[in-house]
């Protein structure tokens, strides 16, 4: 990591979600960072209120182990500590949110005194942490915007936005990760940045380059082509009614959702040509892609989606597969080389039209090149050598 002696060994503390788990764009940007700086990452509860799902059951089992097994509350690899402090899922209830504050905070000093932490810069990448800013005599506090929160289904929006406002009014500065969220998130205190996803070019490259590929995939093997491929996380962003259709419309092709899901799939199990996949690993992914012959961005048009940047967007580009997506304003600046559809027919015949026309894959890479998470970990560092100026 290249960046000024003013960041160089300085230690951050990030809030967010867990580490470990399929990376996102915090994750990305971090790790960058660590070969130089420390960082205490502190897994805390999401915002949407628990519900009686398997993946809800399953993902409080985890986080319960997390907090009872010593060895997993706290990891330690090198420069980064990855600390699970033990919350309660209903911050509605004051009581239970100033306990969630006194047991997060607590956990977090205890780790700042042990490993010397001192003015630490301090980055949050969800609504509730609000609730720890100035606790740790951060010399910044950064709010890293990758959603509009208030609008997730599950999550109490006043809460939400009650929190969203009081960390945006007292941290030094934005970052957003769209055009949207860039125009909405206005700190009184400093800039809004526009700081989008990267990409590990190289990573999904391999997708195009099959003699780059190990070994093949025995789950996809059997699948029938053309393989009509989605991987992320499935959720009430993702437009069922636009897959039921493409599984009607064409049952000679095959349909594959990769990734966990948050919602039910049942209406889309009772045909033969889908095709469900639990999350696969990171490293996984360009060997499943491998066999895709279109990805799909399949996600319904709402508040929630005309502010989300989607990650995968610009992996499925450095895949240099055919794209077909809905039409939001994140992937409209890709039109060039993504299929733009504007209903669930549409989103069929573009991708009849893309199996069968020959992708230009150099181009389609090129337009991400740029674009990696490199690139963009030294953008969000020159972000806070400006801020640190400031505050001197």
């Amino acid at each position: 990591m290249v960046y000024s002696e003013m960041i160089k060994d300085r230690d951050f503390i990030v809030f967010s979600d867990d580490w470990g788990r399929h990376p996102f764009s915090c994750q990305h940007i971090m790790k960058h960072f660590l070969p130089d700086n420390r960082i205490i990452w502190v897994n805390t509860i999401g915002m949407r209120r628990p519900r009686f799902t398997f993946y809800d059951v399953k993902r409080g089992v985890e986080k319960i182990l997390s907090w009872i097994s010593p060895r997993q509350e706290e990891q330690k690899e090198g420069n980064l500590t990855v600390l699970s402090p033990f919350m309660i899922p209903y911050n509605t209830i004051s009581l239970i949110r100033s306990f969630n504050r006194f047991s997060v905070i607590g956990a977090v000093r205890t780790a700042m005194k042990r490993f010397e932490f001192k003015d630490p810069i301090l980055i949050a990448t969800l609504p509730n942490a609000a609730d720890y800013l100035g606790a740790f005599r951060e010399s910044l506090d950064v709010y890293y915007c990758v959603d509009e929160f208030s609008e997730w289904p599950g999550v109490d929006k006043n809460l939400v936005r009650e929190m969203e406002s009081i960390l945006v009014k007292n941290v030094h500065f934005i970052v957003a990760v769209s055009d949207e969220l860039q125009r909405n998130k206005k700190s009184p205190r400093g800039p809004t940045y526009l700081l989008t996803h990267g990409v590990d070019l190289e990573h999904f490259s391999k997708a195009s380059l099959p003699h780059n590929i190990p070994k093949e995939v025995g789950v996809m093997e059997g699948i029938p082509k053309p393989i009509i491929g989605f991987w992320g996380l499935f959720d009430e962003r993702s437009d069922q009614e636009i897959l039921e259709n493409i599984l009607i419309r064409h049952s000679e092709w095959s349909l594959v959702i990769i990734g966990k899901s948050m919602v039910s799939i049942e209406r889309l199990k009772k045909y033969k040509n889908f095709y469900y996949i639990n999350a696969v690993s990171y490293s996984e992914l360009p060997r499943y892609a491998s066999y895709f012959d279109t990805c799909i961005v399949p996600y319904v048009r709402n508040t929630l989606t005309d502010n989300i940047s989607p990650l995968k967007l610009k992996e499925y580009l450095a895949t240099g597969k055919p794209i077909v997506s809905t039409a939001l304003p994140e992937t409209m600046k890709y039109r060039q080389w993504v299929n733009i559809a504007n209903n669930e027919d549409e989103f069929v015949t573009k991708i009849e039209e893309s199996i069968d026309k020959k992708v230009d894959i150099s181009s389609q890479i090129a337009a991400v090149r740029n674009e990696d998470w490199q690139n963009k970990a030294l953008l969000f560092s020159s972000y806070i050598e400006d801020a640190l100026e400031t505050v001197k």
